[in-house]
């Protein structure tokens, strides 16, 4: 039986629309709620944090993940993966490249969430009705699918760019998107980017002060205890990201694909989850953990409760037509880093800058097509094969310029803590010979410290010259900046300090060619003292 709604005659047709207008926005708008309490999302806040709005009153924390490079094209060289040879056929080392989204001075970002997606976030954007806060919504999102982890992410996108667009950072005014982490990018930031040494980013497990049960949620009476835990209970990753290891395994964007020795094989399959969760054993969890799952299991989606997810803030590539010429200029550039030369190759005709100038000179005046295609084939193998020589030798100029800095930091050191046993010789062993044992054990000590330091000087004098021939001011320029992107992001700026004195006498010797040891000495050792 249909109920007829009688309305007063004063009502014209303009206001009965009206009135159905209003009634379609009060039955679609979704309830709100107050908003929450930072203990329900961001348990452990930071200064630095990003905060991004959700639906409901809620909010989702995210950290800042640097990249070093900034420039259209440039890449942070990496290696993923690990050693060992019962899971090498999923894990084995194997190079790869990394950018962030987003430029900052000298270096890109893109960010990571902070914490899994918990389940009160999840029913946030995916249930009709607002969720209650409570700490039981801290508990991971799992028994999730790839499918599943898609659709939030895109509703969550579709709200964002509703109702909170200007929170979004942007890339030539669009605003970035969130997303599942790449491969590449979830295994970056859970080993802590270029917050950790090179060295220890290769380690099985990110840098613990503490026992592992510390920092990761694992199988055993000590630690989960077979149960998903809240997020954020224990000690972060360098990168103060939690639980990235253990808890939940996270599922990322990339389909799976074995590992055939130094590249993934060429067979994609299903969805990749990384990290391990509270039923893995502490003997195998490790950062380079990766597992296939199905998609699908008999008639449905497959899921577990060992699975979640978090997400990232990233951007698209090519944002406006200046980004997609800029992109274009530094594309046409790539594998054509060769120190020109003006000696001409033919009598009366000056050279080009590089061969490949030459061949793309040569492919321009031929008229055979076969011809052209072979010489434009050659041209980008040998495009190729200089790109890799210039990342190679800006890999072995950045090796350069840590081992100055690091010598002229250990001179300075050593400097200092033979000072006071200098003054107290001087005073004691001097003007008052008060006992000649002392003073002769003081003496051989000193000399030998002195030794040490005098070799040590001589050893960077050497590589001066040898890094200011080897490398161009360009290249040193580059890989200066590089490196004090790197260091800021580990907190070390006094370091800095040393990489300027080393370049600023680098930049001396090219451009007179004299060594200048007790120069260079004294400056070293003045680091810090005014």
């Amino acid at each position: 039986m249909l109920l007829k709604l009688s309305l007063p005659k004063f009502f014209d047709s303009s206001n009965i629309l009206l009135l159905q207008g209003l009634f379609i926005m009060l039955i679609t708008i979704p309830s709100t709620s107050m908003a929450w309490e930072s203990k329900f999302y961001n348990s452990k806040p930071e200064p630095d944090d990003v905060i991004l709005p959700m639906p409901c009153g809620g909010e989702m924390a995210f950290r800042k993940v640097s990249v070093p490079g900034s420039k259209p094209i440039e890449d942070y060289p990496i290696n993923l993966g690990g050693t060992d040879e019962e899971w090498g056929y999923v894990e084995n080392t194997r190079p790869d490249y990394i950018a962030g989204s987003f430029t900052e001075k000298n270096s890109r970002y893109y960010l990571i969430g902070k914490y899994e997606i918990n389940q009160l976030q999840y029913a946030a954007v995916m249930d009709d009705e607002c969720p209650k806060a409570s700490m039981k919504g801290r508990l991971p999102q799992n028994e999730v699918n790839w499918f599943e982890s898609i659709e939030f992410i895109n509703k969550y996108n579709l709200w964002l760019l509703t109702n909170a667009k200007d929170k979004l950072p942007n890339k030539d005014g669009n605003p970035g998107f969130v997303r599942l982490p790449t491969e590449t990018e979830w295994e970056y930031a859970a080993r802590g980017g270029v917050a950790v040494p090179t060295s220890t980013f290769q380690e099985r497990l990110y840098p613990m002060a503490e026992d592992i049960k510390q920092y990761v949620w694992l199988a055993g009476t000590q630690s989960a205890n077979g149960e998903v835990k809240l997020t954020g209970m224990l000690k972060p990753n360098p990168l103060k990201i939690y639980d990235i290891l253990g808890n939940v395994d996270e599922i990322v964007l990339n389909p799976f694909r074995l590992n055939k020795l130094t590249r993934e094989h060429g067979q994609p399959g299903s969805f990749v989850v990384r990290g391990g969760n509270f039923m893995t054993s502490e003997a195998a969890v490790r950062t380079s953990m990766r597992e296939e799952v199905p998609f699908y299991i008999n008639e449905g989606l497959r899921k577990s409760k060992t699975t979640g997810f978090r997400v990232v803030l990233g951007s698209a590539l090519l944002t406006s037509l200046a980004t997609i010429k800029d992109y274009r200029v530094a594309w046409h550039k790539l594998g054509k880093d060769i120190v020109s030369s003006s000696t001409p190759t033919r009598i009366g005709e000056k050279s080009l800058d590089n061969p490949v100038d030459e061949l793309e000179a040569l492919t321009k005046a031929v008229s055979d097509a076969n011809i052209k295609k072979r010489l434009q084939n050659l041209i980008q193998v040998l495009r190729g094969s200089i790109e890799a020589k210039s990342e190679q030798t800006d890999r072995a100029a950045n090796s350069a310029l840590r081992l100055g800095y690091f010598l002229c930091n250990s001179m300075r050191d050593d400097a200092e803590a033979l000072r006071p046993s200098k003054e107290r010789y001087e005073s004691s062993c001097i003007e008052e010979i008060t006992n000649e044992g002392y003073c002769q054990q003081a003496k051989e000590r000193i000399s030998s410290s002195e030794v040490i330091i005098a070799n040590n000087l001589d050893y960077y004098a050497d590589t001066i010259p040898q890094t200011a021939l080897d490398y161009s001011e360009i290249t040193l320029n580059k890989q200066q900046s590089v490196l004090t992107a790197i260091l800021q992001e580990r907190k070390l700026d006094g370091v800095i300090k040393y990489l300027d004195v080393y370049k600023k006498h680098l930049s001396q010797f090219a451009a007179n060619g004299m060594i200048k040891k007790n120069n260079w000495f004294e400056d070293c050792v003045s680091i810090g003292k005014n």
